[in-house]
């Protein structure tokens, strides 16, 4: 087996399927190629994987706006300390949306190795941490992102 030449019962539009019925969302049917889901109040784009990366899913969960104000030099080192912390195979990075100038966290992973139910709680500890950096911006105490909060991300990832 190899990504082109998939398990029927691994497509993304099944996924998505499965992550409705899951989530008790309404399945989404168009475009065929990406969804947009909420989970816990948090906003998740899943786009299927095109031509290099068919076989795939790359996701991307809005954690918001970066606040425009005097810390926002400070928030944007703290994610890209998060993303050191956090960095490995198969964990998921943050980023700017350079057209929206919302914070995302984003990830891939390849369809016939994840399945509904462990893709919605890795969403659901990543909308709890969109929730809490919301508040804090990564910033609580001035102390560096803690190895405990990152840790909690990339389980999510791996569950």
């Amino acid at each position: 087996m190899n990504a082109f030449n998939l398990p029927a019962d691994r497509t993304f539009t099944k996924l998505l399927q499965e992550l409705a019925d899951l989530s008790g969302a309404i399945a989404p049917v168009a475009p065929r190629d990406n969804a947009q889901i909420e989970v816990e109040g948090i906003g998740f784009t899943v786009i299927e994987g095109v031509e290099h990366d068919q076989g795939t899913l790359a996701y991307f969960c809005d954690f918001g706006a970066v606040p425009d104000t005097g810390q926002r030099a400070e928030i944007l080192q703290r994610l890209l300390e998060a993303n050191l912390l956090m960095f490995g195979t198969g964990t998921p990075s943050f980023a700017v949306n350079f057209e929206t100038s919302r914070v995302l966290l984003m990830g891939r992973a390849h369809l016939a190795e994840i399945d509904a139910q462990r893709l919605l709680n890795a969403f659901a500890q990543y909308a709890n941490q969109a929730r809490s950096w919301r508040q804090t911006f990564f910033l609580e105490g001035q102390n560096k992102p803690s190895g405990n909060q990152q840790h909690r991300l990339r389980m999510a990832q791996e569950n």
